[in-house]
């Protein structure tokens, strides 16, 4: 008899270890509640600053320089020579010289700057 008890502890152990392994692989361990992190949106990607026109295709301006300085020679008037080609007043020399002499005096030179800020920009 004591022969069969020494069988059934190895017997026990066995079945013991097996129970153990098959209640392991049937249910597996609950996870610990994970505590919710707070997520931060990305930040937007900068927009990009656009790209300044071309000089040789901006429209011509009048910078508002003075008379006098416009008047290179001193004659008291601008011929169309003593203008920078990109300047408003070269592109728009004949409508400027009102009375088509090929000169601008002081009063048409005001006169085609208050027509031009008076029309409406588009």
């Amino acid at each position: 008899m004591k022969t069969n008890h020494l069988l059934l502890l190895p017997l026990a152990m066995s079945i013991a270890l097996f129970a153990t392994a098959c209640n392991r692989d049937a249910s597996p361990a609950t996870p610990a509640a994970e505590t919710p992190v707070a997520v931060e949106p990305a930040p937007a990607p900068a927009e990009p600053a656009p790209a300044p026109a071309p000089a040789a295709t901006s429209p011509a301006t009048d910078d508002g320089t003075a008379f006098a300085d416009l008047d290179k020679n001193g004659d008291g008037g601008v011929a169309v020579d003593e203008l920078v080609a990109t300047d408003m007043l070269h592109q728009h020399f004949t409508v400027a010289d009102s009375d088509g002499d090929g000169k601008l005096t002081q009063t048409e030179v005001d006169k085609h700057r208050a027509d031009m800020a008076a029309k409406p920009a588009y």
